[in-house]
Parts: C-alpha cells; sequence; structure tokens
C-alpha cells in the first residue's frame, strides 16, 4: 500500500441563507469563507475566514446565536474556525466512509457589530457516508459547547442531519438533507430543517449548488 502524499488546498464560496433558526426573528445572511485545508495521511486539518453580511443579525452562520441589538445590517470579518479530521474508515471499495471531527471557533468577529459573540466554542462530530449504487447516503452527529457572553447562559446542543445525492446528469447532482439541532437558549426552539440542494460541477475548481 502506497503512501498518501501530504496536499495542501484553499478555497473561496458564497452562501445565502434566511430563517429565524427559532429565534422568532428572520435573519438574512452572507457567508463568504476562506478555506484552506492541508491533508496528512488519515488527517485533515481545515481554518476557514469567512465575511459576513447579516440581516437583523440575532443569529450567524449555522443558526448560531448573536447578541442582537445592532444596527438592521452589519458586516465585516467573521470568526475564524480550525477543525482537526481523523478517516476513521475512507470508504475504499464502496465501503463506509467514517470521520472523527474536532473544531474551535476563535472569536475573531466584532461583538459590537453582533457579528459573534465574544466567545470560543468547541465542536465535536462523527461523519458518515456510503454509496448505494449511484446514490450516496451521508449523516452527521455532534454536539457544540457555546462560550457564554456576559448574561448569557447558552445550552449546548446535540445536533444530527440526514441526506442523500445522486446524480442526474454529467457533473450535476441533487439531494436532500434533514438538520436537527436542540434548543441554544431557553426562550427559543430546536432547529428542523428539510433542504433540497443541486449541485453542478463547472470544471475541476469550481461548482455551484443551489
Amino acid at each position: 500500500m502506497s503512501a498518501l502524499a501530504d496536499t495542501f488546498s484553499a478555497a473561496i464560496g458564497m452562501d445565502y441563507s434566511s430563517g429565524d433558526y427559532g429565534t422568532g426573528t428572520t435573519s438574512e445572511i452572507w457567508y463568504v469563507p476562506v478555506v484552506g485545508k492541508y491533508e496528512s495521511g488519515p488527517m485533515t486539518y481545515k481554518v476557514t475566514v469567512p465575511w459576513l453580511r447579516i440581516t437583523n443579525p440575532e443569529v450567524g452562520p449555522n443558526g448560531d446565536p448573536l447578541p442582537g441589538g445592532c444596527r438592521d445590517v452589519e458586516s465585516g470579518l467573521g470568526d475564524t474556525v480550525a477543525s482537526a479530521a481523523y478517516a476513521l474508515l475512507d470508504g475504499r471499495d464502496g465501503g463506509l466512509m467514517l470521520d472523527l471531527i474536532g473544531k474551535v471557533k476563535f472569536p475573531t468577529a466584532d461583538e459590537d457589530q453582533c457579528l459573534g459573540t465574544g466567545q470560543y466554542d468547541y465542536t465535536t462530530q462523527v461523519d458518515i457516508a456510503k454509496g448505494f449504487g449511484p446514490v450516496t447516503g451521508f449523516a452527521t452527529l455532534g454536539w457544540k459547547k457555546f462560550g457564554d457572553p456576559p448574561d448569557s447562559d447558552f445550552d449546548d446542543p446535540v445536533f444530527a442531519s440526514l441526506g442523500f445525492a445522486l446524480p442526474v446528469a454529467v457533473g450535476t447532482s441533487a439531494g436532500a438533507s434533514y438538520d436537527w439541532r436542540q434548543k441554544v437558549v431557553s426562550t427559543g426552539a430546536q432547529i428542523k430543517e428539510l433542504t433540497l440542494f443541486l449541485t453542478h460541477k463547472l470544471n475541476q475548481h469550481w461548482k455551484v449548488q443551489l
């Protein structure tokens, strides 16, 4: 068995989302991440540095709570996230892929602009994927430890997701995912989201997902 070569890559993306995420206030979020990734054997390390633009900043990316009480629209540098993943199973020959992942969120966002809480957050999760003919099924189970800003007492929620993807044309795939998370604040609600998506690979380096 040959050794896997170490590789480094960088990417930039853009994501738009809208919802109340259990807060009762609808927030619109533009999220533009710059991602650096280093792979060495079964380990994958990532650092994500995002730019954010949030309308009604009550929640941030992934529905994470924000302090609130700021202007209707805020924008700027978001919180940096560093992660390390260990591929326990690599899915060879159509088998199961199983990754153990740890993440740390660093408070690089300006909490005075309601773009972050000013606290460190910690996440641990397990990602699973397996091919069933042309269909790929995937699932996540995890737990997040939120840092508590002054006068706040966030719960530390369990979260999970389940979904599938399948090719519908050359370079194009479609799928669906269901995401669930326990509530983070006592006055909030659980997150329950069903997402339909369509992904088209433009070339070796670029893809579009709707």
